[in-house]
């Protein structure tokens, strides 16, 4: 789960004021790339503001506070190693797309 929430008072923190849209995507694509068998949330306050963007692994994971789209790979690196969350590949996935 990426929170992605903004809070309406601009002089308070918030995980969007902190690029989190940014850092969902970011999240999101490189799941996609490596074909990992999770779901990427975006959801709003996790009630971690002043240290954000909040990321949280559900259920009942653990917090990564303040992580940066440039920090992703390591992040997934370490999610892959921990969890064994690298999904088989089909092999229809290897062949060249269509007129190669």
């Amino acid at each position: 789960m990426v929170c992605i929430n903004r809070r309406l008072r601009s002089d308070l923190a918030s995980c969007a004021a902190r690029d989190s849209e940014g850092l969902a995507q970011a999240i999101e694509d490189a799941v996609h790339a490596r074909g990992l068998d999770i779901r990427v949330e975006r959801t709003v306050c996790m009630g971690r503001c002043n240290f954000g963007p909040t990321v949280r692994l559900a259920p009942g994971g653990a917090f990564r506070l303040g992580l940066t789209p440039e920090e992703v790979d390591t992040f997934l690196d370490d999610l892959e190693r921990e969890l064994g969350l690298k999904k088989e590949r089909s092999k229809i996935n290897d062949l060249p797309p269509p007129g190669s």
